[in-house]
This record gives C-alpha cells, sequence and structure tokens, in this order.
C-alpha cells in the first residue's frame, strides 16, 4: 500500500512541476549593455541621437565626466560615424535617431584596440543603414 502512495505522490508532484513550467512564460533575451538597436531607437521618441543615448544607455554618458575621485578624467568620449571619428558626445545631437542601425560603446580599450590609441573615457560609434 505504501508503494502506491509513493508511485501516486510522485506522479502528482510531476505533474504540479511540469504544469508549472508550462506556466512559465519564456525569459526576454538579455539586452547587450554596449549596443542599442535599431528596434530600441524605433520605439523611443528623441529628438536626436544624443537624446536617445541619453534615455536608453546613461551610464554612457556618465563615463567621460570627472568626478572627485578622478579628477584627471577630463577626456571626452569619441564618437565615430561607421568608423569615421565624427566628434565628442555633443556631436550627436547633431544625429536623428532614424540614420542608426545600432549604437554601440566601446570601453576604453576595447575603442584603443579597435579606433587606435587616444580613448581616455572610451568611444561611441554610430552604424548607418548605408554601412
Amino acid at each position: 500500500m505504501n508503494r502506491v502512495f509513493a508511485i501516486s505522490l510522485s506522479t502528482l508532484l510531476l505533474a504540479a512541476f511540469a504544469s508549472a513550467a508550462a506556466q512559465t512564460p519564456a525569459r526576454k533575451p538579455r539586452r547587450d549593455p554596449n549596443l542599442i538597436t535599431a528596434e530600441e531607437l524605433a520605439a523611443r521618441s528623441a529628438q536626436s541621437l544624443y537624446d536617445a543615448v541619453r534615455a536608453l544607455r546613461p551610464a554612457w554618458m556618465m563615463r567621460g565626466r570627472p568626478t572627485a575621485l578622478m579628477p584627471q578624467n577630463e577626456g571626452q568620449l569619441i564618437v565615430y560615424v561607421d568608423g569615421t571619428r565624427f566628434g565628442n558626445i555633443e556631436s550627436l545631437r547633431q544625429l536623428v535617431p532614424g540614420v542608426a542601425q545600432a549604437v554601440r560603446y566601446y570601453s576604453p580599450s576595447d575603442a584603443e584596440a579597435h579606433f587606435g590609441p587616444g580613448h581616455l573615457n572610451g568611444a561611441i560609434e554610430v552604424i548607418t543603414s548605408g554601412h
């Protein structure tokens, strides 16, 4: 009799776990914190790419600012458009979000490896639909 009870209990628990797993919604794919996609840009109403980046990845904007602990951080993020140097972070105000297929942040070491020396605070690259 105990064996029948144990099998029944096991079957009941297995069915409960299977039911709970079926009701759990699928997890969203994790977004890349260093990439803004065209879909994200299209979903956000912004007048300039600067405004879109500030809204979608505000931490990127903070990386180039001097702090009390690191006053030497006086350099700025360098912006590239399709691999060509475009300006500093403020130059993103000249671009509308619709021109970008993607916007990528590069850490200082990744920026130096990708674009060359002189990227104390990293870089942002705008990839356009024409590239």
